[in-house]
């Protein structure tokens, strides 16, 4: 049986919505029905097509099933940058269960305590970061996985289950200003609307030849080799160091259409890209404010390249408002706008007194429709919170401040609280000091960002009396508590915090003089002298 096509694949006199609603569970049908034997993935090592993708998927969901994994369940997963993850959450997705990726490479106290969150029916990761986890829950090894794939009994179509689109289709795990993580919950209603609304702006084809950066537990992931895939089209896992002349080389070798990076990572890779990428049709940046510098080298090498600005929440299903640049603009030292929200969403700006709606006056962003979560799990309260209902529409409050231009697009002006963007990873340097303020004889913390040649980096003040070896100790506890993207690149100790007229410790203050240090000393250890500076050691 030929499945039809796909609602949100880009046709390009596309009036509205055509062809099917494809459930999650025949994600990768398509591509199977139409284009069997064409290679669908590559991570450098492993290669599927994609008869091997929806077979595989189907192999592994009977083996979970035959271990009890039901409708609803949830399904954590120790992710690497692999070509059987995508295999993954099509398996579980055919269960009716929850796809919930968390970073592999974690301490083992926090992904612990996420697996404890999540309560799943099962782990899926390689055997060494099972065994380092030391989990009592049930496993399965990717290793198994792999040779289930290509060998076990396949789940018939029959029994593939049938979910109610406002079921939970995955969770992704967040940054919390308490200490812990959130997790944020997305339904199959989200999502099926974000492949079509972003898809009209993306234009994946059978013809695309996708680049993908992104870690599975972050749901970049999902745009650049979840929903290519479901279209039928080729996607190219980078898995090293984003060195500028090998990603030139790939782009070129593997035909490369769309390029879709974080602004960290296009802003490593653009020096080294100097001659014209004759396949390339666009590049999609976003997740932190990217220099208009770097968007601008791009439009001046490839005048017809389409170069997207993109922003989106966790919370609102990945991207919710995008922006084109048509010409480079040299004069431009802010940051390029956000733009205009997809097809489907809506937004509000929201000032103290109701809706801003003047250009230049600042508000929070609203993001609004179906593409907003379902919540967070186990947090009712922080979901009421977060979303609230307008004229029967619910929106995400992102706590991002912004405003309109003389245009009416939306621009980007920073955050009303303590989240951050780094590398394009969402992080609350709450959560960071929560966990600094966990080490004995600590009085207080200081978390901050420092400039160190140009790149801003998460730094700690820890308040005690500690002496360099004890820092030492502290940098260590700290690895051992968050990811590395979450560690602290500067530790400093201070006997005293500096004390505000709150009578609370100056962390703005302490971040400060630790900037100045930095920038005259350039280390990352530091103890507070006598004079009120602080000094590297």
């Amino acid at each position: 049986m030929r499945v039809d096509q796909p609602e949100w694949l880009y046709t390009p006199d596309q009036t509205g919505r055509h062809g099917s609603r494809v459930p999650l569970s025949r994600l990768f049908k398509y591509g199977a029905d139409h284009h069997p034997t064409r290679t669908a993935i590559v991570d450098g090592q492993t290669s599927c097509t994609f008869l091997e993708l929806e077979r595989g998927a189907q192999r592994i969901a009977a083996t979970m099933h035959s271990l009890g994994v039901r409708q609803g369940d949830r399904v954590a997963i120790l992710a690497e940058k692999l070509a059987l993850m995508p295999i993954l959450a099509g398996a579980i997705w055919k269960l009716g269960a929850v796809y919930a990726p968390l970073d592999a490479d974690s301490p083992p106290a926090r992904l612990r305590h996420l697996i404890e969150q999540l309560a799943p029916a099962v782990v899926l990761g390689k055997a060494e970061r099972l065994a380092v986890c030391q989990l009592t829950l049930p496993s399965i090894t990717f290793e198994s996985l792999a040779n289930t794939a290509s060998t076990a009994t396949a789940m018939t179509r029959d029994a593939e289950c049938d979910v109610d689109e406002d079921d939970v289709a995955y969770i992704i795990f967040t940054s919390g200003s308490t200490g812990t993580p959130k997790g944020v919950m997305v339904s199959h209603r989200s999502l099926l609307d974000y492949f079509f609304n972003h898809n009209q702006v993306l234009r994946f084809t059978p013809d695309s030849r996708v680049f993908s950066f992104s870690p599975f537990h972050f749901d970049v992931s999902i745009e650049d080799t979840l929903l290519p895939l479901s279209v039928a089209a080729f996607v190219y896992q980078f898995r090293g160091a984003p060195v500028g002349a090998l990603i030139q080389r790939l782009l070129t070798r593997e035909r490369i259409t769309h390029l879709i990076a974080v602004s960290t990572i296009l802003s490593i890779i653009t020096p080294a890209v100097r001659t014209e990428l004759p396949d390339l049709e666009m590049v999609m940046t976003g997740a932190e404010v990217c220099d208009p510098k770097v968007i601008n080298q791009w439009k001046h090498r490839m005048p017809d390249l389409r170069v997207i600005n993109a922003y989106g929440p966790t919370e609102a299903t990945i991207v919710c408002l995008t922006h084109e640049i048509d010409v480079p603009d040299d004069a431009r030292h802010k940051a390029y706008p956000i733009g205009q929200p997809l097809q489907g969403v809506s937004i509000k700006l929201m000032g103290p007194y109701g809706e801003v709606t003047r250009s230049g006056e600042l508000g929070e962003l609203w993001v609004g429709g179906t593409q907003v979560m379902k919540g967070y799990l186990s947090d009712p309260d922080a979901t009421n919170k977060a979303v609230v209902t307008c004229n029967d529409v619910r929106f995400y409050r992102t706590g991002d401040m912004c405003c309109l231009n003389e245009h009416g697009q939306v621009e980007f002006i920073g955050r009303s609280d303590e989240e951050v963007k780094i590398a394009g990873r969402r992080i609350n340097l709450g959560e960071v000091r929560q966990i600094a303020l966990t080490w004995p004889s600590t009085s207080g913390a200081a978390v901050g960002l420092v400039d160190i040649h140009g790149r801003r980096e998460i730094a700690a003040v820890i308040i005690g009396e500690h002496g360099p070896e004890e820092i030492d100790r502290i940098i260590e506890y700290l690895a051992g508590q968050l990811p590395t993207y979450m560690l602290p690149r500067v530790v400093a100790s201070a006997k005293s915090g500096h004390v505000g007229k709150t009578g609370k410790t100056d962390e703005k203050r302490l971040i400060a003089l630790l900037n100045d240090a930095c920038h005259q000393h350039g280390a990352d250890r530091y103890v507070m002298a006598p004079s009120g500076g602080f000094i590297s050691y």
